[in-house]
């Protein structure tokens, strides 16, 4: 009786020695924040391009690289440059695109630039929603 009750004393503790605890980090992803932030204007972005080129709104993962945002601190603004990859289905790519925004201490966020960067072609079963495609069939 004895031994069972130390064997299982034994394996409760070694059971609580292996749980690790969880902690928040302290130094979160400050990209992440901003993309979420602006994730509203850089779709509304994208829909203005891509409204006379697609018959289907692409979207854009807003959990992007770091590499893909650029941001620049001033005294009375933030400048943030973010280079999205807009998709499609099953995340086809249909281009790539700058949009550079400013933030204003108050929050106001501005558009300053949108610039296209790149074209991708879609697959032969998704060309259907290029707006004027000539398609056989």
């Amino acid at each position: 009786m004895r031994r069972g009750v130390l064997t299982c004393a034994l394996s409760i503790i070694c059971f609580l020695a292996t749980i690790q605890t969880a902690y928040a980090k302290t130094n979160a992803d400050p990209y992440r924040v901003i993309l979420t932030l602006l994730t509203p204007e850089i779709q509304e972005q994208l829909d203005i391009y891509y409204k006379d080129k697609l018959n289907e709104k692409p979207t854009f993962a807003p959990f992007l690289d770091p590499l893909n945002v650029l941001v620049g601190y001033q005294d009375s603004h933030i400048i943030v440059n973010v280079t999205v990859s807009p998709y499609i289905g099953p995340h086809l790519d249909v281009g790539t695109d700058l949009i550079s925004f400013k933030i204003d201490n108050m929050g106001t966020v501005e558009v300053i630039e949108f610039e296209h960067l790149k074209d991708f072609e879609l697959p032969p079963n998704w060309k259907h929603i290029i707006k004027n495609w000539k398609g056989v069939g």
